[in-house]
């Protein structure tokens, strides 16, 4: 699956690189495109803590995780439609339970995803001809997804093998709102390029399944953000911009499973990316 994300990837952006022309002409004409993709490599977020109604200092799983990203934006005049595809992996998870008061330390092995999905409509303001500057002011529609299946679990230090392994699912929807700007400072034929984000949205937990057998839950109180902060070079006479940085986004809901135990289930992470954009206008 990684394999395939990346090679859409870019097989997308060299499809686009033979059609679009040299001269991009950014924001000098009623329509716009703007084309981004990228990867990251940083941690992961995954998990379901129990008993959150006994002052549990129990935490969410996190780990080492990879991502891949790509999305599309375009505009008329200031009206902007943008759609985002965001995939990180999960593989071994840590983190620190409440067993029956005791604090224990926990891991797990395995291997699985989060997939969020992202389609908005907003502005796209304090635009310049000839510069790929602009304010992105979005709300829109979420969906995300999380999948794990865990093969070994370990309880301070003493591993034990699942046999079959464990696979959970956790789903998701809901609104999401946010503002992004992309800045540039000409110095010659290149530009340096600052880009910075925030949003925060409501999408709370739908689904729950373990070995493929769904658990009844009743969504409480949800809450999601995320932000990224990056900088990079543009050639904007080409329409071109590389940018590295960081970019965090995570979310939690609180439910009762069952109708009898009250847990949170959250999923998220924390990448440092580095992406392209391609931005013409026409």
């Amino acid at each position: 699956m990684k394999k395939f994300l990346l090679s859409l990837l870019v097989s997308t952006f060299f499809m686009f690189g033979k059609l679009i022309p040299l001269s991009a002409q950014v924001n000098s004409g009623d329509f716009g495109l703007i084309l981004n993709g990228g990867a990251g490599i940083g941690s992961s977020i995954y998990g379901i803590i129990l008993n959150t109604t006994d002052d549990s200092s129990s935490t969410l799983g996190t780990g080492p995780g990879r991502s891949f990203n790509a999305g599309v934006m375009a505009n008329f005049n200031i009206i902007a439609i943008y759609s985002q595809l965001y995939y990180v992996t999960l593989s071994d998870l840590e983190w620190n339970q409440d067993v029956s008061g005791s604090e224990q330390k926990f891991k797990t092995e395995g291997s699985g995803h989060i997939l969020t999905l992202d389609a908005t409509v907003g502005i796209k303001a304090l635009t310049e001809a000839e510069d790929m500057g602009f304010t992105h002011i979005f709300v829109g529609f979420r969906i995300w997804k999380a999948v794990r299946e865990e093969d070994t679990k370990t309880l301070n230090g003493v591993s034990s093998p699942l046999y079959p392994p464990q696979k959970h699912e956790m789903a998701g929807n809901g609104f999401i709102a946010g503002i992004r700007d992309f800045s540039t400072l000409p110095l010659g034929p290149v530009s340096l390029a600052l880009q910075t984000g925030l949003w925060l949205y409501k999408a709370p937990l739908s689904t729950l399944k373990i070995d493929d057998n769904e658990i009844n839950t009743t969504a409480d109180q949800n809450i999601g953000f995320g932000f990224e902060i990056g900088g990079g070079v543009a050639f904007e006479d080409m329409g071109l911009a590389a940018i590295a940085g960081l970019r965090m986004d995570v979310q939690a809901t609180e439910i009762k499973m069952n109708n009898l135990v009250d847990a949170v289930a959250g999923a998220g992470y924390a990448q440092f990316f580095f992406a392209v954009n391609y931005e013409i206008g026409f």
